[in-house]
């Protein structure tokens, strides 16, 4: 069983949830999947059949945070999994390690699972090691039962240019010897129908995280099938 996970990232509208809850409600498979759609468009989802998550939530449950999602509140609308530290918050909005380790800790006080984005930018690439080791750190001798851990390497999101198997299976195993072995990890980055069949089949793979794939129902559809 894999974890199949979208990120429609501020894309889509209530046509795409249409077509997309008719195409992947039709799915049959013991892979998990979690669509995580803007947080606008969450109320749509009513009739899923398969997991909502949200693409981020604030650190704090409420408060004068004008423009923040609650984790509590993403919990009390359906909500069961939250995408936490991805690139381009990092990167757009600033958020460091301390701040994506005091969401994942919002996160897991209210119950739902956390999806950790971490990888190198394509200047940091030569020293990848060192960055995962700084993004896993606070997360090293934690409870992490219901958290997964998304590898997806900066330098790949969007360029169509993927690591070879050998590479994600390398640096996969070394956050599992960091986070723990039985720690679930997704790939991610430039995910798509042609390559992820043999992306989920590479060992220490426990699943994937797809962009642009997954604004594509037929397309998500038989990624969410494979394995």
């Amino acid at each position: 069983m894999k974890i199949v996970v979208a990120n429609w990232k501020m894309n889509g509208d209530c046509d795409l949830v249409s077509t997309f809850i008719e195409k992947i409600n039709a799915v049959t498979t013991t892979n998990t999947i979690v669509v995580c759609p803007p947080v606008a468009l969450i109320g749509q989802f009513k009739d899923f059949r398969y997991s909502i998550g949200a693409q981020n939530c604030f650190y704090e449950d409420k408060g004068a945070f004008t423009g923040e999602n609650s984790p509590k509140l993403l919990k009390e609308v359906g909500c069961e999994y939250v995408i936490i530290g991805h690139s381009e918050r990092r990167a757009i909005f600033n958020e460091n390690d301390d701040i994506v380790f005091k969401k994942w800790e919002a996160a897991q006080k209210n119950g739902l699972s956390s999806i950790v984005c971490i990888g190198e930018k394509a200047d940091e690439r030569a020293d990848w090691k060192s960055v995962l080791q700084r993004q896993t750190e606070k997360f090293i001798g934690k409870n992490l039962g219901n958290t997964i851990f998304a590898y997806e390497p900066v330098w790949s999101i969007g360029t169509g240019v993927i690591p070879t198997l050998g590479e994600i299976a390398e640096v996969l195993t070394f956050i599992k010897t960091k986070v723990g072995e039985s720690t679930c990890c997704l790939y991610g980055g430039s995910v798509n129908a042609t390559n992820a069949e043999n992306i989920l089949r590479c060992n220490k793979v426990d699943g994937v995280l797809i962009g642009g794939a997954s604004l594509k129902p037929d397309e998500f559809a038989k990624i969410a099938m494979m394995v």
